[in-house]
């Protein structure tokens, strides 16, 4: 085939012209975001396979079907030499803030804010030499007892 006119695109997260044979896991990923959407127990999704078969295609395609739908989403890449925490939760704030503004879920988002700020309370980031605090407030009981298993299954 001519390189120049070949619809496959190599790299990371390039999508093809067209997602072939991926309609069942976006079905699945849809019906898990109304789920959500209505307050009900979702089944989780986990992509595994080689590199270049297409999973982040798909992940970000999920992406941007639940930011379609009002759902925030959350992308993040994990990284070497930085911790859960510090990768977590500027992506958390920004989800939570997307929420906020949604007026149906004003409350929620606030609290959920609290106790984010009840996880990363005390968390100190550092950039060569300044140094940052985050202080949302706390919501007191949720996500703030220093064991981060415990602490990040309550916060999410």
């Amino acid at each position: 085939m001519d390189p120049r006119t070949n619809p496959f695109a190599p790299g990371a997260g390039n999508p093809p012209p067209e997602l072939a044979g991926r309609d069942a896991i976006i079905e699945e990923a849809s019906i898990a975001l109304d789920r959500m959407r209505n307050g009900l127990s979702a089944k989780s999704i986990m992509l595994v396979g080689l590199r270049g078969v297409g999973k982040t295609v798909l992940l970000n395609r999920m992406h941007l079907d639940a930011e379609a739908k009002g759902i925030p989403t959350v992308m993040l890449d994990a990284r070497e030499r930085r911790s859960l925490p510090a990768i977590l939760v500027p992506q958390l704030r920004l989800a939570l803030l997307k929420l906020d503004r949604m007026a149906a879920a004003g409350d929620r988002a606030k609290r959920a804010l609290r106790a984010l700020g009840g996880f990363v309370q005390g968390m100190k980031l550092k950039y060569q030499d300044i140094e940052f605090g985050l202080n949302f407030g706390t919501e007191p009981g949720v996500a703030n007892t220093g064991d981060l298993s415990a602490d990040l299954t309550s916060l999410l």
